[in-house]
């Protein structure tokens, strides 16, 4: 091995270390240090550390290598695969032999039925394979996936997701970097032309003219590092073969412009398929990058040549592009002067990624609009820590807390402690559930911190899972309850309430009948009295069945019988008093007392007489500390026509036996000249509503 100089400073120290030489990609230029240092970083976290197997990383940087036509890049990689330096600084890394080397650089660069048909070998994976053996067909199809996506041609996507599927996640993910990091490598090596070939590799092709062909360095960059012969030809021919294959390069457009006027006056195929131009147009210098820029990049754009004219560099940026059709694309673009006024410029399609990027920013956008328009706490967590990776305005309404609260700490204990102490293991577990991939929900209780308010929450969580089924997120939405909790709880006790009412209407209608029944002289005065009692029953039910909670109008009940007896207000009866509401139950004894004071006086009392009248007062009366309330029925009218009880009937019973039993009622009846009065005294405390 050709030994370089060791450099002084720890930079260039550590590289040494890690690489066994200094390598001229990584040599700081006095322009741009830390740039340089930037790549250094990358390169030992993607490239260097990257858990993957080192004769794999360094047989696919060969590889990929070949794809981009970088000469330096090339040769650096083949030199490390047969033992120039020691980048892998793994025990178990056996270089590969220079014949083992040279296969690798004979492989046919995959063409489009070679890619898919090894898709199609990869997608059929079951589970997650290792990285396959050096030389395999297993490779072989890992390297052409790889070529795919590095190359982002049309199966770049499928690409990413059988290599995803094959690898698993985390392996995919650090494919992906490396790949990244050759692909930085390369560009970077692509804009700066004026590195040479690392003294080691310059010895390999002195010895070995076919591999210098091969890896297509025929020609050196500085004149104290000659190039090695190619038989039957001369450097001339050799650069020019080298030039040859970088135009060939079907992913990355090579533009050479005039960079005084702005004038395109070459480029090659790939340029032109990307953006429809022709070679006509070139040849007739009718292309600028002023018209081929849309107006708001052109500024940009100027700034790129000012950086030129200072530095002979442009680059690498990015700006939008007009095809000849008028539709725009991404491109980003890195190139040099190359001494004559003329520009080089390298020029990649990157419109998939803009778009598939603004296409997210777009969709990120909306969910985040959802998010804060919705009533219902939106949240994600990210599955392995449990962090909060979003959680919608919603939750400091619900909670009563800023969402910063519980941005803190483990996530887990500032959320749970917002809960009663009983329900904070079940949400715990919910989370481990949504973890093993199940979906959870369940209800809890909150302290609302703003009122101090218990809440009732729902939470519906389920796992986000990515491409190989592993879970990454765990998403889920919570919801306020509280109302719909009541509203089961206030069903809950109407239907008890009802069964209640049932059992005791049932009792009622049984006391009714047999105590009709007793008072009855015959069949047809049985029916009159039972039908009677039972509409008066029915009447009082329909307005309880409506809302037993609300409590029954005493004036309305009191009114609605003496209106079933045919009775005209004003004409016939008066009502007066507070405006109260009863008790259901306390409204049954009362309208069924009500119903047989009206049927008496319809039949032996006032309201037989053309001149009766019935006045019906009530009032609250407070006698030693006791409140009660009060009803008098008064009837006038009757003089001449004194009336005594002539026997216990039905309404008799009622009024001095089932009402005073029922609700503790005290009625006092008396027969005077003028008509019946009866008074009625019921403990308000316990037949009101409140």
């Amino acid at each position: 091995m050709v030994e370089q100089r060791m450099a002084d400073g720890p930079f260039e120290q550590e590289i040494v270390q890690r690489l066994g030489l200094m390598p001229n990609l990584f040599r700081p230029t006095p322009s741009a240090p830390e740039t340089v240092r930037q790549l250094w970083q990358l390169a030992k976290c993607a490239y260097l550390d990257a858990p993957l197997p080192a004769l794999f990383k360094e047989r696919l940087a060969v590889h990929l290598s070949r794809l981009n036509g970088s000469s330096y890049c090339l040769t650096r990689h083949f030199a490390f695969l047969i033992g120039l330096g020691t980048p892998a600084r793994d025990a178990a890394f056996q270089p590969e032999t220079l014949d083992q080397a040279r296969a690798l650089l004979s492989l046919p660069l995959a063409d489009p039925a070679r890619i898919t048909a090894a898709l199609t070998r990869l997608e059929a994976v079951e589970d997650p394979i290792d990285i396959p053996e050096p030389r395999s067909d297993g490779e072989a199809d890992v390297l052409d996936a790889a070529s795919a996506m590095f190359v982002s041609s049309q199966a770049a996507a499928r690409s990413r997701l059988a290599l995803r599927k094959a690898f698993g996640e985390p392996r995919f993910e650090v494919l992906t970097a490396f790949m990244a990091y050759l692909r930085m490598a390369h560009f970077w090596a692509d804009a700066h032309p004026e590195l040479s070939l690392d003294p080691d590799v310059l010895a390999l092709t002195r010895s070995d003219p076919d591999l210098a062909i091969r890896l297509t360095c025929g020609e050196p960059r500085h004149h104290d590092m000659p190039a090695p012969a190619k038989p039957g030809a001369n450097g001339s021919e050799a650069s020019a073969h080298r030039l040859q294959r970088i135009l060939e390069i079907d992913s990355v457009g090579v533009l050479f412009f005039d960079h005084v006027e702005g004038t395109l006056i070459d480029a090659n195929d790939a340029f032109f398929n990307m953006t429809g131009y022709s070679r006509e147009e070139v040849a007739n210098r009718q292309l600028t990058w002023q018209r081929m820029t849309p107006p708001e990049w052109r500024v940009s754009s100027a700034a790129q040549i000012d950086l030129l004219q200072r530095t002979g560099r442009i680059g690498p940026y990015e700006k939008e592009y007009f095809r000849k059709n008028g539709e725009r694309t991404w491109m980003m673009f890195a190139g040099r002067d190359i001494g004559d006024g003329t520009l080089v410029e390298l020029a990649m399609n990157i419109d998939d990624r803009k778009r598939t990027e603004a296409a997210l920013r777009d969709s990120e956008t909306r969910f985040r609009q959802f998010g804060e328009a919705s009533s219902d706490v939106l949240w994600i967590r990210d599955a392995d820590r449990l962090h909060w990776e979003y959680l919608s305005p919603a939750f400091e309404a619900i909670y009563g807390v800023p969402r910063a609260v519980v941005l803190q700490g483990d996530h887990i204990t500032p959320w749970t402690d917002l809960m009663l102490a009983e329900d904070r293991p079940r949400a715990v577990e919910s989370l481990d559930r949504a973890r093993r991939g199940e979906r959870d929900s369940f209800d809890f209780r909150i302290i609302r911190q703003t009122d101090g308010a218990i809440r009732w929450l729902r939470i519906r969580s389920f796992p986000m899972v990515d491409a190989t089924g592993h879970v990454q997120r765990i998403g889920g939405i919570t919801q306020d309850i509280t109302a719909v909790v009541s509203a089961n709880e206030h069903q809950k006790f109407l239907l008890a309430e009802l069964q209640h009412r049932v059992r005791n209407l049932l009792a009622v209608i049984r006391s009714i009948i047999r105590r009709t029944g007793d008072s009855s002289d015959s069949v047809e005065d049985f029916a009159g009295h039972l039908e009677g009692r039972i509409s008066a029953l029915s009447r009082i039910q329909a307005v309880i069945t409506r809302d037993p909670v609300a409590g029954f109008d005493l004036a309305e009940l009191i009114a609605d019988e003496l209106r079933a007896g045919a009775a005209r207000e004003d004409r016939q009866f008066s009502l007066a008093g507070p405006s109260l509401r009863i008790k259901a139950k306390a409204a049954e004894s009362i309208g069924l007392a009500m119903h047989e004071l009206a049927t008496n006086a319809l039949k032996y009392g006032a309201l037989t007489v053309p001149r009766g009248f019935i006045s019906i007062e009530w009032r609250l009366d407070e006698r030693d500390a006791t409140r009660s309330l009060v009803i008098d029925w008064t009837e006038t009218g009757m003089s001449g026509h004194r009336l005594t009880a002539s026997r216990q009937g039905f309404g008799t019973v009622l009024l001095e036996q089932m009402l005073p039993y029922d609700v503790g009622a005290q009625v006092t009846r008396r027969f005077e000249p003028s008509g019946l009065r009866c008074e009625i005294r019921l403990p308000a405390d316990d037949i009101l509503k409140r």
